[in-house]
């Protein structure tokens, strides 16, 4: 995944209204995320644990605190993780979106979430 790319994997979150209206949400539980990305909640369980806790420098902005404790309830940027993620896999395998995830993680931090919320 280029630049470009990744453009177009944020801008099809943002375009889609019931992912992004999700974002509005503080918290939700992943069986209210699996449910708005119309997927299972072991899926989502499966990203975390193949995916996300897979590229330490995700892992901890996912995670927040450090220590890897997972909460109840998905907060922004773990939806915005996640919704990137469900782009990323269609068609895909795990090895190949860690790949992309790895080469672009630096423009998938909690701050750059956040600079991307005020743009939309």
């Amino acid at each position: 995944m280029n630049q470009d790319n990744l453009h177009d994997i944020l801008a099809s979150i943002g375009k889609d209204p019931k992912i992004n209206d999700a974002f509005l949400d503080n918290l939700l539980s992943r069986k209210e995320w699996s449910k708005i990305l119309e997927i299972n909640r072991i899926t989502l369980w499966r990203w975390e644990v193949n995916i996300i806790n897979k590229i330490p420098p995700l892992k901890a902005s996912y995670y927040e605190t450090g220590k890897g404790c997972r909460s109840n309830y998905l907060d922004g940027y773990q939806r915005f993780l996640s919704a990137t993620i469900f782009f990323l896999m269609k068609g895909k395998k795990y090895e190949e979106v860690k790949r992309l995830l790895i080469a672009n993680f630096m423009h998938l931090r909690r701050k750059d979430f956040e600079q991307w919320r005020k743009q939309q």
